[in-house]
C-alpha cells in the first residue's frame, strides 16, 4: 500500500499529508526482533498483517496501527512504484541479499561466475534488478520462465541470458542448458527460486554448483514435497534458505536504492477498485505481466 496520510499521532516524526508506504506485516511491537524491525519474526508470533489478518489497503482509507510501520516515500519514486516495495520489492531484495556473501565468495575465486533465478514475474523483474545493483560486477543473470513474453521482459530488465523451460522442455534438457549457459564453472554459484514447485526445486538442486546457495522464496507449490538426495546434497555442501518477506530495514534501505533511480519497478497496470476480483483472478491465471496496482 502507498498513501497519503490523513491523520497521525502529534508525536509521530511524520506529518499530515506526507506520502507514505505500509509495512504492512506488523508485529507485537514490543519484543526484541519488532525493536529492530524484523516483525515477521515476531517473538510473540503476533501477526498485524494488513489485509490478511486485519483490513488491507482495499479501500479508500487504511488504518496503520503503528506509525513505525510506515516509510516515507521520496519524491523521485512514483506512488504506484513505491506500493509495490513493501511485497514483491522486499522480497526479491530480501532473496538477493541472502545470495550475496555466497556469489562474493565465488567471485574471488573466479571471474566467470552466474546466478540463476527462476520465474520471471513481478518478483523475478525485480530480482534481475537487484542482482545487478548487489552482486558483484561482471556476474552474469540468468532468468528462467515458461513463458517466452516474460523472458523478453526479464531481458529488457537486464537479464545476460534466458531459459525457456516450456512444457516440452524436459528435466535434463532444462539442467543441460542451464549449466552450459552458466559458463565454466559448469553450473550456477546460486539460486532464487520465485515459483517454488517440485519440479523448479529440483531442477536448482541440480544446477548448482558445489557450495551454491538456493534461495526459496515461492509459493506456488503449496504443500507439496521437494525431494533432495541427502548424501550428495551435504557432499555438495548446498546451501538453502527461506525467504518470507523481509525486514523493515530492508524496506528503508530498498525505497532509499529506488531513490537513487537505477531500478526500474516492473511493468505496471493500472485498475479501479471495482475491479479488484477480475484482476486477482487473471493473476491467478498468470495473464498479469509485471505488477497490477489498483489506482483510487
Amino acid at each position: 500500500m502507498a498513501g497519503t496520510i490523513v491523520e497521525i499521532d502529534s508525536s509521530a516524526e511524520l506529518k499530515v499529508g506526507d506520502k507514505v508506504i505500509v509495512y504492512w506485516h506488523g508485529g507485537c511491537g514490543g519484543c526484541s526482533r519488532c525493536e529492530v524491525g524484523e516483525t515477521t519474526a515476531c517473538l510473540k508470533d503476533i501477526k498485524h498483517w494488513a489485509g490478511i489478518t486485519e483490513d488491507g489497503g482495499f479501500s479508500d482509507y487504511v488504518v496503520i496501527p503503528d506509525a513505525k510501520l510506515l516509510v516515507k516515500v521520496p519524491d523521485t519514486v512514483a506512488m504506484d512504484a513505491a506500493c509495490l516495495l513493501p511485497c514483491s520489492g522486499i522480497t526479491a531484495y530480501n532473496a538477493v541479499c541472502n545470495m550475496v556473501p555466497t556469489v562474493q565468495d565465488f567471485a574471488k575465486h573466479s571471474a566467470d561466475c552466474a546466478v540463476l533465478l527462476v520465474g520471471a514475474g513481478g518478483l523475478g523483474l525485480w530480482g534481475v534488478q537487484f542482482a545487478k545493483q548487489l552482486l558483484p560486477a561482471g556476474v552474469r543473470v540468468l532468468s528462467a520462465d515458461v513463458d517466452e513474453e516474460k523472458l523478453a521482459t526479464a531481458k529488457a530488465a537486464g537479464c545476460d541470458e534466458a531459459l525457456l523451460w516450456g512444457k516440452d522442455v524436459d528435466d535434463d534438457t532444462a539442467v543441460a542448458a542451464a549449466k552450459k549457459a552458466c559458463g565454466s564453472l559448469g553450473g550456477a554459484v546460486a539460486a532464487i527460486d520465485f515459483v517454488n514447485v517440485p519440479a523448479t526445486f529440483g531442477r536448482i538442486e541440480k544446477i548448482l554448483v558445489q557450495g551454491g546457495m538456493h534461495v526459496v522464496v515461492g509459493l506456488l507449490g503449496g504443500d507439496a514435497p521437494g525431494s533432495v538426495p541427502l548424501m550428495p546434497y551435504v557432499l555438495s555442501r548446498h546451501q538453502m534458505a527461506g525467504v518470507l518477506m523481509g525486514s523493515l530495514p530492508q524496506l528503508k534501505d530498498l525505497v532509499a536504492l529506488m531513490a537513487q533511480g537505477n531500478v526500474k519497478s516492473p511493468p505496471i497496470s493500472h485498475h479501479p477498485l471495482e475491479n479488484v476480483y477480475d484482476v486477482l483472478q487473471d493473476l491467478k491465471a498468470g495473464k498479469v505481466k509485471g505488477r497490477a496496482v489498483v489506482k483510487l
